[in-house]
This record gives C-alpha cells, sequence and structure tokens, in this order.
C-alpha cells in the first residue's frame, strides 16, 4: 500500500483525531469531515456497530435522505447482494467498491438499482472498521453520476485508518454521556409495530416514550427490523446509548396476524449483565481482566479473587492495576462506580 503525500497528511490528521476524548457522534462527524477533504464524495452515511449482532445502532450521515433508511436496510438483510457490511466485518476485506465488487457492472447489484437512485448516487465505497477481531463502526461514501468511481488509491487509504478508526469508535461506546441529563426510567418494555417501510403502524405507550429516547438512534429499529424479517433470530438484537444516557437493548420479531413483512420490536433498558459484556469489549479487556472485574463489582477482596482463579495475589494486582489503566481509575472504590455509576446506575453516583 504506497499512499501520497496528501494521503499521509490525511492519515496523521484522522489517526490524532481518533486520540481525542470525543463522543462517537462528534467523532464520526470530525473523521468524515477529514476523509471527505481527500476522498471527494457527494454523501456519506458513518454508522456504528453491535459487536456482537454487527447490526448498525446508530448513523451520523450527510446527503443521505430519510427515505432511504427503509430500502437500504432491506437491501442489507434481505436480498442478496456484494459487499454486506456483516460480510466484510467476518473477512480480511475490510474496504470494498462497489464497482469493482460487480466486476464493473454495477447494475448487478439490487443496492445499485434501489438505494443508490434514493441518494442520486452512482459509486459507492464501503468499509468497516474491525479492531481485536470485533466491528465496531461501518462508512459507506457515495457519488453522483457527475464523478468518476473511487479508485483502489481511495481504498487503501480507508484501509490505512480502519483500526484506528475502530479503537476510537470502541473507546467511545464507553464514553460516559456528556451533559445530556438522565430521565428517570419510566419503566416496562415498549413495544412498536414496523411495517415493511419502516413506518410504526402501531406503539404502546412506553414504546412512544422509548422511540422519543431513541433520538437520534431510530436507525436501530430499521435494523433490527430488517434482520427479523431475514429471520435472523437472536441476532435480530441492538444494543443502544440513548439520548438520556440510558442503554437499551432491541430485539425484533415477525408480527403474526398482520400483513406481510409486519415486524414488531420491542425496547426495553438493557440488563446490566449484558451491558457488561459489551463495555469489557469497549476497554478492550483480556479475559483475565473480565474476570477479576466480575469479581470486583460483585464485592470480592483480592484473596478471594486470587483463591477463586486459582493465581496469586501479586497477580491480581498486576490485573487490577492494568484495569485501572484501561478505565481511567485508580482505586477499586473508582472502578466500581465508574463502571456501575456511568453505565448502570447514573442517579446513584449524582
Amino acid at each position: 500500500m504506497r499512499l501520497s503525500v496528501t494521503q499521509r497528511e490525511a492519515v496523521r490528521d484522522i489517526v490524532a483525531i481518533c486520540t481525542l476524548d470525543l463522543d462517537s457522534r462528534t467523532l464520526r462527524a470530525r473523521i468524515a469531515e477529514r476523509l471527505r477533504r481527500v476522498i471527494p464524495q457527494d454523501a456519506f452515511c458513518f454508522g456504528t456497530i453491535d459487536p456482537w449482532t454487527l447490526l448498525i445502532t446508530d448513523e451520523v450521515s450527510d446527503g443521505i435522505p430519510s427515505a432511504a433508511a427503509a430500502p437500504a436496510a432491506r437491501n442489507e438483510y434481505l436480498v442478496e447482494d456484494v459487499d454486506k457490511f456483516a460480510v466484510l466485518a467476518r473477512s480480511s476485506r475490510t474496504v470494498a467498491i462497489l464497482g469493482q465488487s460487480t466486476g464493473g457492472d454495477p447494475e448487478a447489484s439490487h443496492r445499485f438499482r434501489s438505494v443508490l437512485p434514493v441518494i442520486d448516487a452512482r459509486h459507492e465505497l464501503r468499509a468497516v472498521f474491525v479492531a481485536d477481531g470485533r466491528c465496531w463502526g461501518a462508512v459507506a461514501l457515495f457519488r453522483n453520476g457527475g464523478r468518476p468511481d473511487f479508485t483502489q488509491s481511495d481504498a487503501d487509504l480507508v484501509q490505512a485508518v480502519s483500526v484506528p478508526v475502530a479503537v476510537a469508535l470502541r473507546r467511545a461506546a464507553c464514553r460516559p454521556g456528556a451533559a445530556v441529563g438522565v430521565s428517570t426510567d419510566p419503566g416496562g418494555p415498549g413495544v412498536l409495530l414496523v411495517d415493511r417501510g419502516g413506518g410504526v403502524l402501531a406503539a404502546n405507550e412506553a414504546g412512544r416514550r422509548r422511540l422519543d429516547d431513541l433520538s437520534p438512534h431510530r436507525m436501530a429499529v430499521h435494523e433490527v427490523a430488517a434482520a427479523a424479517r431475514a429471520g435472523h433470530g437472536s441476532a435480530a438484537h441492538a444494543r443502544v446509548r440513548s439520548r438520556t444516557g440510558r442503554w437499551l437493548s432491541l430485539w425484533g420479531s415477525p408480527f403474526d396476524g398482520g400483513h406481510e413483512g409486519d415486524v414488531s420490536v420491542v425496547i426495553q433498558a438493557a440488563p446490566t449483565s449484558e451491558i457488561s459484556q459489551l463495555l469489557m469489549l469497549a476497554y478492550a479487556l483480556s479475559p483475565r481482566e473480565r474476570e477479576v472485574l466480575q469479581r470486583v463489582i460483585a464485592g470480592m477482596p483480592s484473596a478471594g479473587i486470587a483463591a477463586d482463579l486459582h493465581i496469586s495475589a501479586s497477580t491480581v494486582q498486576d490485573h487490577l492495576k492494568s484495569l485501572f489503566a484501561k478505565v481511567g481509575v485508580r482505586s477499586r472504590g473508582r472502578l466500581v462506580s465508574h463502571i456501575l455509576g456511568e453505565h448502570y446506575l447514573p442517579q446513584a453516583v449524582r
């Protein structure tokens, strides 16, 4: 991979952006802005991805009309096509150009025929951002017919920043919500009935509140619904940090008794066990560090942790030091307060 001087400058700038303490949406907007200066484009969509189910949970975009959300989700999960984000995430090929993937015949792509016209685009470059085998985000860049197709040089540039961007997205996933406030949990699951076009046909009162709390992350509803229509079962599930800083869990399933393609989406507060797994990935904890953290949260003393894991007390202290460094705290008390207070029980420490 040989990059030009201009491209190397862009890589340095993007890596520098990735080291800043930015929330996920600001981070993605800054990266996209810098990419646009070296890779001209007419529209982009930069999403976060649930690392387990590979569903898109949120998107920052420009030039993408809202009408594109439903056909894009349908293409991603219900139609055979090239360069699906999940396929790229599971392979070593993390960047793809639609024109190349179709052998120079983009008309062969369902996405080219059904989604790109809504965006007024004819060329697409896709990339996923993977760190330590887990995908944390994906971007799609688009050009209209007045521009040439994306090049391998463009793909090489995006490839060069793949890991630093993934690490930054992973870190942002566990960043505490800043200046958003925390509302009381309204309680009870919210239930939505979503039609094939992505419209909400019906909702209970809790569902309407949860949907409002999801804003601006409603892309997750389209993704979960589309995965449910595709029969993905437990994979029709995503975790999203709401605008009030609360973690929500979305589950989709086909709806019997309605029109074909209708799907129910249940939105509820994510259980702590579920979010603990996500946070452990986000903080890049080793398997042993995860075991130590679980026992620290459970209130076990260091001697008890050592006996339970069949390791020495000094090894426990080494793991604790590593945990402190990764989470950004200096004591066991602050470690527990940070994890539980910022992510599980935010009101308890305010």
